[in-house]
């Protein structure tokens, strides 16, 4: 029985020591402090002006599709509708919505499409960027942009290489009569 106490104590002494050791080699416990709030979006550009989307409320980035039908009697910013996979996607153009001027289709340009409960919404847009992420105590809540027709619905902005990029609330641009039955 001795014997078998002896092995015992030996055992525990081997643990104990692996124990220390691992933990002196061990890694540290993530610091407790919570991590900064993060704030993310997709940058884009309408003609030169650069804008921020929430990334919450874009569904998908789509090359302008090759196919959009007309609908007549329609404002000059609403482009159509186009077949989105099965889905009749209505697209606007957000260029000639904000700069009142209606320009030829360049390479670049993408199609926001934006989530929505009922039927998405396609934006036609410059240039999409990609997506940024932001600490959200870097958001400044009064930009200063002139961005026209668009000004009511951006709601913040993040700074980004020296200047404020305004946060645009697709959500609500989408909801007004602006784009919705007033579009017509």
């Amino acid at each position: 029985m001795a014997e078998a106490s002896s092995d015992g104590a030996r055992l525990y002494g081997l643990i104990a020591g692996l124990d220390v050791r691992y933990r002196a080699l061990g890694t540290r416990l993530p610091d407790e402090t919570p991590p900064i709030p993060v704030w993310a979006g997709v940058l884009f550009r309408v003609r030169e002006q650069s804008l921020l989307a929430p990334l919450e409320q874009i569904a998908e980035v789509l090359e302008l599709p090759a196919d959009i039908t007309a609908v007549g009697g329609t404002k000059p910013w609403v482009l159509g509708v186009a077949n989105n996979r099965g889905t009749l996607l209505p697209i606007f153009d957000l260029a000639a919505l904000a700069l009142g001027v209606v320009s030829a289709r360049r390479e670049s340009d993408r199609v926001l499409v934006v989530r929505q409960e009922e039927l998405p919404c396609g934006l036609v847009v410059s240039e999409t960027i990609g997506i940024r992420h932001f600490e959200t105590t870097r958001r400044v809540d009064e930009p200063s942009v002139g961005l026209g027709v668009l000004g009511p619905f951006v709601e913040s902005a993040f700074p980004l290489a020296g200047e404020d990029i305004p946060v645009l609330a697709l959500d609500r641009l989408i909801a007004d009569p602006l784009l919705g039955h007033g579009a017509v």
